[in-house]
């Protein structure tokens, strides 16, 4: 039975390969896959001796080979083709008035399949487009929409806070981010504060929300009149992670106080 082998392409997708327990072959080492009918040049990043449990996705994608220097060369002249073939998508795309931002343009190590991943307000329907680009590049042509948030995660950048793209270093999932989360951390609503270089909310505001939601808990809601040291006072302000909280008081003074010196 073979092993189980996890397969990085350059594209950072990942496939769960099978493998000959008789192929000599590493994590780091790259090799050639037979995957969906058509062969993928990657890197492996992680494989298990003992056999895993059989998958669909195992039955039809298999290590054939640590990759020759062939291979290696092939892999580096494909790189420079798609870069071609981008040009000629977006010229094409361009001339047939399509409205679309094609992201990444590539090609299986084998150049049957050319997979053209794109963001649109909609699907590109024409097949003419399509059986154009096909002849054109000699290869089956898939069309893959995705979202802004996708898209920023393939192109990368720099966020606010100076750092890379949590979608383009780390991040793989994206959780639901709700207007909620940046209410609950007191932080401006403006689009500019609270929204990410794709557009969409950051995804940083989830980050820290359960904190702040399990904090805020043990302090009292805006406008509540509470009792503290000096009489009675009405909640205008909290810090949340400084746990204090500003009252107004009836003579209209502003006073802040640790939520433990009040009574609610």
């Amino acid at each position: 039975m073979s092993r189980e082998v996890r397969v990085e392409l350059d594209d950072g997708s990942v496939l769960r390969c099978g493998c000959s327990p008789d192929l000599a072959i590493h994590v780091g080492d790259q090799c050639v896959v037979s995957a969906y009918n058509v062969l993928e040049f990657g890197r492996v990043v992680r494989m298990t001796n003992s056999p895993g449990p059989e998958s669909d996705e195992e039955s039809v994608s298999k290590v054939l080979r640590r990759a020759t220097l062939q291979d290696q060369a092939k892999a580096r002249e494909n790189a420079l083709y798609q870069k071609m073939s981008a040009d000629t998508c977006v010229k094409k795309l361009e001339t047939s008035g399509t409205d679309v931002q094609i992201i990444s343009v590539r090609h299986s190590f084998d150049r049957k399949v050319v997979t053209i991943v794109y963001t649109a307000d909609e699907r590109i329907q024409s097949r003419d487009i399509i059986n154009e680009l096909s002849t054109e590049l000699g290869a089956r042509i898939e069309m893959k929409q995705i979202g802004v948030r996708d898209a920023a995660g393939l192109l990368g950048g720099v966020g606010p806070c100076g750092r890379t793209l949590c979608c383009n270093s780390w991040l793989k999932q994206f959780d639901t981010v709700s207007v909620r989360m940046a209410k609950n951390q007191r932080l401006s609503l403006s689009p500019n504060t609270i929204s990410g270089v794709c557009g969409r909310l950051k995804c940083c505001l989830r980050y820290e929300n359960a904190c702040y939601t399990e904090l805020a808990r043990k302090m009292p809601r805006d406008g509540a009149i509470v009792g503290c040291p000096e009489g009675k006072g009405c909640v205008i302000d909290k810090n949340v992670l400084g746990q204090k909280v500003k009252l107004r008081m009836d003579d209209s003074r502003v006073r802040e106080y640790d939520v433990g010196d009040l009574t609610m």
